[in-house]
């Protein structure tokens, strides 16, 4: 798979959910979960007549939520005596590391967090190309593939240093990254967390990186991204190549175990996307919303075929 073919199917995606983009169909709220820690969703009670019994805005949430005091982003009204609020939200673009520790978060809205949580999310990157390229060594991979991560962890270096200074910009803090050790890991153990991570995962990575770059409304978010969007298309379709090279040399059993995990992170995947920012937050940031990510995706399933026979 070519990096301008992937580009062109990510493109078609990203057209395909440009006419939701106009749109402001919120049913749910909140950002998604990257898997190291899930959203927090808790529904409670209000008056009938609290803000009219419509929207809340950023204080009223506040104000129903505040009881929980776990990092809520924001709420949805559920009815016009309920309230759900969703806390705990983390992107869920790019590709993590085994034994990634979750970090605390701090950020006064989703869209603090959200700079916060991805600038994190670089970072850990940079541990999970090093520890690949450690790993596939150990198994003999090509030059070719050890030269490639070896580049994709000095991009993923740049662009923590690019997503920490945007996050600092507007007074930010970003986390460390913490990791516990991990021992090497089988080829089929890294043939799953490949497909995991980097088909699914970093896939879409791409495509949300390609749509911040042209849509986000902040002016320093579109420029960081514009920088990053090209590299993660990249990465993407390295995960390809090595999945090229890693499902020959698998039995029938494993290359089972191997379709089934990845058809397991496109199921949970798509749940996630069910979350989304507030439209003004989510502006800002260039990301869709969950209608518009849900469209996107299905795309780029069917045409990857992520879902298909193993």
């Amino acid at each position: 798979m070519r990096s301008s073919y992937l580009r062109r199917i990510l493109e078609g995606a990203l057209l395909l959910g440009a006419p939701l983009a106009l749109t402001d169909c919120i049913a749910h709220s909140s950002c998604p979960d990257n898997g190291v820690e899930p959203p927090e969703a808790k529904s409670v009670a209000v008056d009938a007549s609290f803000a009219n019994g419509g929207p809340l805005n950023a204080a009223q949430c506040e104000e129903v939520c505040d009881q929980f005091q776990t990092g809520v982003v924001t709420c949805v009204r559920e009815s016009a005596e309920s309230v759900l609020c969703l806390t705990n939200p983390l992107p869920c673009e790019g590709r993590r590391p085994v034994g990634l520790r979750a970090a605390p978060r701090t950020g006064r809205d989703g869209f603090e967090l959200h700079l916060a949580d991805a600038a994190w999310l670089e970072g850990a990157s940079v541990d999970a190309f090093r520890l690949l390229r450690r790993e596939l060594c150990i198994h003999r991979a090509p030059r070719k593939l050890l030269r490639a991560l070896s580049r994709s962890a000095r991009d993923e270096r740049r662009h923590h240093r690019v997503t920490r200074a945007l996050a600092r910009r507007f007074g930010v803090r970003v986390a460390a990254v913490e990791r516990d050790d991990s021992e090497a890991r089988s080829l089929e153990a890294l043939a799953i967390d490949n497909a995991v991570e980097g088909c699914v995962r970093e896939t879409w990575g791409a495509l949300i990186a390609l749509r911040q770059a042209s849509r986000a409304s902040e002016p320093a978010v579109r420029v960081a991204l514009g920088r990053i969007a090209h590299d993660e298309i990249r990465h993407a379709e390295l995960a390809w190549e090595i999945d090229r090279w890693i499902t020959p040399r698998l039995s029938a059993a494993q290359r089972a175990r191997v379709h089934d995990a990845r058809a397991a992170a496109v199921a949970e995947l798509d749940q996630e996307l069910r979350l989304e920012l507030p439209k003004p937050e989510r502006d800002r940031l260039g990301l869709p919303g969950s209608r518009e990510a849900s469209e996107m995706f299905a795309a780029l399933v069917r045409s990857l075929g992520l879902t298909g026979e193993a």
